[in-house]
């Protein structure tokens, strides 16, 4: 690692947790989706506890009406804060600590890629830009959206593999590849879906412009991108299987189908709106601005291309990648916009994106990538330098009230827990037969008063009790029924249903008898698991290789 390079990446560093002073304060702070964040981090917790590895189910939820959270929320940030929380880190304190390292890491990831895009100058540009942008401080600091704030990690990842891959076909490089995509979907599968367009096009331009323009290389270069596609969706098997396999069995696409009719942003606001903290479409809103820095390079970087074609008449791959981001910003901000309304009606039955405005993520990524490329293509040693210190002041100066919390809170943990019914605002993963109004209704006893329970234990996946009957019967148990569920009588597997409420029903006897419910691992989980467990050790003889090719 050279010298620069290390001065970059220590620049990067001061600079970025500079940026995130805020969290410095002791306690939590207000934010849209910060009671979700830590309910969901202590339930997390909890299952690892009670060694559900990993978490799919959450008895304790839903008012102990068991909710299936783990199924379908992302994933990697607990992964993350969770033995933060295990060593004796607060809940709180994790939740900072997972937000600080993943944004410090996400400049690291996107300087690695744009240095080699754009040399050091333009690489240190492109990551100051993608950490000092509006969006990445109103995901943290406003909305509190710790899967989106991982993600940011991955993207550049990403790109940086494919860009290498393009060069010289790498073992590591495949598996840093496969890292960022299973990376991606395990932080946050919405904004993973974002990208599609931008890596279509990066792709495409990398088979328009091969090394040398060898026709072979390019079969080889398919080759490796397949691979690293199958093994970072294998990677996150394990957790994507499940959560598509089940969905169409939850509400989640009733409620979300036309849900993107509601946010489209206009293009005043794209282009500057106050710094609100409030919830969207309500006093003091969420800001949804691009940024004023990116804008202007959006700007000059149309006028850059417009100029390299003219002079050139030719397209060489560096003009090529700054088409392709410019083009995948236009495109972005497009999608933002109430005049796209006919693409989303297209898509809506897939229901993979629920806010438009989501897209601002791809706006930072793109505009971020740009900036240096407007650094490279700068012949003058001194204008280029004084276009460095032009975008980062520039950043600074346009985000320095973006840098700080709402309000400062010292909540205690019980009323957070508490309070969150299932984590999700619209309880959007209860399953279609379960009715709403049962399950949020608070229940004194677990099982029917029928019969005469003892003995009783709950964890996050597993319930046992002992009980008395006087008669064979049929009996329901206040806890969800989900697919996963199974009823043991004596140690004996019995065969369980649901009621019209849609809770579990299960067979009791005559007598005194120990019954036990474990949620356990369904062929659909366990089918992942196994693709999961395949891929993570292929990918690790990837790197084994290379570290071996490297003594040798």
């Amino acid at each position: 690692m050279s010298a620069r390079t290390i001065l970059g990446i220590s620049f990067l560093l001061i600079t970025s947790l500079w940026a995130m002073k805020a969290f410095m304060h002791p306690g939590f702070y207000t934010s849209h989706d910060g009671w979700h964040q830590v309910a969901r981090l202590y339930h997390w917790n909890q299952a690892v506890i009670d060694g559900q590895i990993p978490p799919r189910w959450s008895s304790g939820l839903y008012n102990g009406f068991g909710y299936p959270l783990f199924i379908f929320s992302y994933h990697l940030p607990w992964w993350l804060a969770s033995p933060l929380v295990q060593s004796g880190v607060s809940i709180f304190d994790s939740i900072k600590i997972v937000f600080i390292v993943t944004y410090v890491v996400s400049g690291i990831t996107m300087y690695l890629y744009a240095r080699d895009l754009w040399g050091n100058w333009g690489g240190l540009v492109s990551a100051f830009i993608y950490l000092f942008t509006p969006y990445r401080f109103a995901n943290i600091f406003v909305r509190a959206n710790i899967g989106e704030a991982v993600s940011f990690v991955f993207i550049p990842l990403v790109f940086w593999a494919i860009y290498r891959l393009r060069i010289k076909l790498s073992a590591v490089m495949i598996a840093f590849g496969a890292i960022g995509i299973g990376g991606f979907m395990l932080s946050h599968v919405m904004v993973a879906f974002l990208f599609f367009v931008p890596f279509i096009l990066t792709f495409s331009s990398y088979l328009f412009v091969p090394p040398g323009g060898v026709r072979r290389y390019k079969r080889k270069f398919i080759l490796a991108l397949v691979l690293i596609g199958v093994l970072g969706i294998g990677l996150a098997a394990y957790y994507l299987i499940p959560a598509i396999g089940y969905k169409s069995i939850t509400v989640f696409n009733n409620l979300y189908h036309d849900l993107y009719k509601e946010h489209f942003t206009s293009l005043s606001k794209l282009l500057y709106s106050p710094w609100g903290y409030g919830a969207i479409k309500t006093d003091g809103e969420m800001s949804r601005q691009v940024g004023l820095v990116i804008w202007g390079i959006l700007m000059f970087s149309t006028g850059s291309i417009t100029y390299q074609i003219i002079k050139k008449r030719s397209i060489n791959l560096n003009l090529l990648i700054q088409l392709t981001f410019l083009l995948s910003s236009i495109f972005a901000i497009f999608m933002m916009l109430p005049q796209s309304g006919e693409v989303w009606k297209l898509i809506a039955g897939l229901a993979i994106v629920d806010f438009p405005w989501r897209f601002l993520s791809v706006t930072t990524f793109c505009g971020a990538i740009l900036a240096g490329g407007l650094i490279k293509v700068t012949s003058s040693q001194l204008i280029k330098k004084i276009m460095v210190i032009i975008l980062i002041l520039g950043a600074i100066v346009t985000n320095r009230n973006h840098l700080r919390v709402n309000q400062y809170t010292d909540i205690p943990l019980s009323l957070y827990i508490d309070s969150e019914i299932t984590t999700n605002t619209d309880d959007e993963y209860l399953p279609v037969w379960v009715n709403r109004n049962y399950a949020k209704t608070e229940r004194k006893e677990f099982i029917s008063s029928h019969i005469n329970s003892s003995q009783f234990k709950q964890l996050s996946n597993v319930i046992e009790f002992s009980y008395t009957s006087p008669k064979d019967s049929k009996e329901g148990i206040n806890q969800m029924y989900f697919p996963g569920w199974v009823y043991y009588s004596d140690g004996v597997k019995q065969a369980l249903n649901k009621d019209s409420w849609g809770a579990i029903v299960i067979p009791v006897f005559a007598g005194f008898h120990k019954a036990k419910l474990v949620f356990e691992q369904t062929s659909v989980m366990r089918y992942g698991e196994y693709i999961s467990i395949v891929c993570i050790f292929i990918t690790m003889l990837l790197i084994i290789r290379r570290k071996g090719a490297n003594r040798a």
